[in-house]
């Protein structure tokens, strides 16, 4: 590895470092640890629910598929509306 890209890693760690430490975390790997338990969190708030064959994808933007079992015994993973998951979430959140 060259002296000029030795410099840059270590800027690049320096900035999550001080990043880190400016939002009141002793390091990089806390903050990370935080940012992955919010991500956890945000991901139970979507529906999931494999008893009824709901699940979500992250692609850029959550996706939230159903699947659906046909008498003829093929499985389609159909891609629900916005309209549909607002259904599914105020369902959710009445039971």
């Amino acid at each position: 590895m060259s002296l000029m890209t030795m410099n840059s890693a270590r800027a690049f760690d320096r900035v999550f470092e001080a990043l880190s430490r400016s939002a009141g975390f002793k390091s990089p790997l806390e903050w990370a640890g935080q940012v992955a338990r919010e991500i956890e969190v945000d991901a139970n708030a979507v529906v999931n629910d494999p008893v009824k064959g709901i699940y979500t994808v992250y692609e850029m933007v959550p996706k939230t598929y159903k699947v659906e079992r046909h008498e003829d015994g093929s499985i389609l993973h159909r891609l629900l509306t916005e309209d549909e998951v607002k259904a599914l979430n105020k369902e959710s959140d009445s039971e």
